[in-house]
């Protein structure tokens, strides 16, 4: 097994354990940053061996140059947060507390006003991914060979072998979402068919106008009766305020890091807003998270004052407009090798919003509209030109010398406007990269085919 929820060896806790030791190192800054960069960097950098694999991922995404030794401070509030996290889902059974199954696509912020355990089902696809590409693969291929098609999200066949295998905490209830993602709205009903337990879709409407958001806060409103009735408990109001005013520091700092990328020299790296794109997915309005965000906002800042980049020397400027890849940190390699940053991507960038706390009515409207305005979430439910216009305004925003599209596998909605997205490309006259990739399993195209295709393509068009 990969996840052993009895306490043993679950991923979970290597993961845990994996975080305590980051947070342990990453306080020593400079000393920790020299030692991954050139001890631990050259033994692991090559490719993924079954002596490397629990190491490798982690360090790719945390360590080495992914993050200047002044952020690492800052990263060690969300570390924290992500631990806590991990103890809650091994601890679950001696809690004794109800488990609240959900879907990666909804914001969970809500719930924390409930005295629940939050598993996001999909997490066993990422975290295995950390311990060796190989675990994600096996989980992928349980469910496929139990009869999930093959076309659909590798993250959510990891959360229906999960189940299979017994790896997953027996849930209570299940919450999932509508959008933005047809592997979604389909295996929850599975999932709901395997558990039996009551669950509750969260219906999305199509358009952005305000019949459309009050639909969706009514939506929310019936979220929050359904969970009542069936823990048998009342949300905590007070705890959602706090909640709320920590999405609202997270979103403030995470929207001008979204903003300050638009410099020439960047002075932040996606991998800032992929960690707190990572955070969000657990901790979303949690002090950690909130910590974190505005640490890496103000060692941003005074990069950014000094016109200075977070690479030594920008060579080329990426819009990567889709979903990253979860089973290697490509963007650090990607500035090691070339001395290319990514400045805009689908995941990490954020818009700003705020959420009135003064009244109940008035967060359940914001809590509401953090799930039309989060990643994907605000693309990928309406017409084609909630991802082409949002697209058009990142060009125009952003100088960028080149595009890249990963072209996730499991991204069937996203596939149906492609002949859209590359006709935008083809006016602009910058080279565009259409990867064949499944973003969180490695067996459709490895990691060195990744670079390959990456390689060729840059030396094709003379950016490299």
């Amino acid at each position: 097994m990969i996840i052993k929820w009895s306490d043993k060896q679950p991923a979970h806790r290597h993961a845990k354990r994996m975080a305590q030791l980051i947070v342990f190192f990453i306080r020593f800054g400079l000393v920790t940053h020299l030692f991954a960069k050139y001890i631990l960097e050259p033994l692991l950098k090559k490719k993924e061996t079954k002596y490397n694999s629990w190491l490798r991922q982690m360090l790719f995404l945390v360590g080495g140059s992914c993050l200047r030794p002044t952020d690492y401070h800052a990263a060690i509030p969300v570390t924290n947060a992500l631990i806590d996290y991990f103890r809650r889902v091994i601890q679950h059974k001696k809690s004794g507390k109800p488990v609240i199954w959900v879907d990666w696509c909804f914001s969970t912020e809500l719930l924390k006003g409930f005295d629940a355990l939050i598993y996001t089902c999909e997490a066993p696809a990422l975290i295995s991914n950390f311990i060796g590409t190989r675990k994600a693969s096996m989980l992928v291929e349980k469910a496929e060979m139990e009869g999930v098609p093959l076309e659909l999200c590798s993250a959510s066949k990891g959360a229906v072998a999960a189940y299979l295998l017994k790896e997953a905490p027996e849930p209570d209830l299940i919450l999932s979402t509508s959008h933005p993602c047809d592997s979604t709205a389909s295996l929850y009903q599975l999932l709901k068919y395997l558990t039996g337990v009551p669950a509750y879709v969260v219906d999305t409407p199509y358009w952005d106008d305000k019949e459309s958001i009050e639909y969706y806060t009514n939506n929310i409103r019936e979220l929050i009766h359904f969970v009542e009735k069936n823990l048998d408990q009342k949300i905590n109001w007070e705890i959602l305020k706090k909640v709320c005013e920590n999405i609202n520091t997270t979103n403030y700092y995470t929207s001008e890091l979204t903003e300050m990328s638009r410099a020439v020299p960047s002075p932040i790296s996606v991998i800032h807003l992929l960690l707190l794109w990572l955070g969000r997915t657990v901790t979303y309005g949690s002090d950690g998270l909130a910590q974190t965000a505005k640490g890496f906002y103000t060692v941003a800042k005074a990069r950014f004052d000094k016109k200075e980049g977070h690479l030594r020397n920008e060579r080329i400027r990426i819009i990567w407009w889709d979903v990253s890849l979860g089973f290697y940190n490509i963007h650090t390699w990607l500035e090691q090798e070339f001395g290319a940053i990514t400045v805009a991507d689908l995941i990490g960038r954020v818009e700003p919003f705020h959420i009135d706390t003064s009244s109940r009515e008035s967060m359940m409207e914001g809590l509401a509209m953090t799930n039309l305005k989060a990643p994907m979430g605000r693309h990928m439910r309406g017409p084609a030109e909630f991802v082409t216009n949002e697209f058009e305004r990142v060009i125009k925003a952003y100088k960028a010398d080149c595009f890249i599209f990963s072209q996730h596998t499991g991204c069937t909605h996203e596939w149906a406007i492609m002949k859209i997205i590359k006709d935008i490309c083809g006016t602009t006259g910058l080279p565009a990269l259409f990867l064949d990739a499944d973003c969180f399993e490695a067996r459709h195209s490895s990691e060195k085919q990744v670079k390959r295709q990456i390689r060729e393509f840059f030396m094709n068009h003379g950016l490299a």
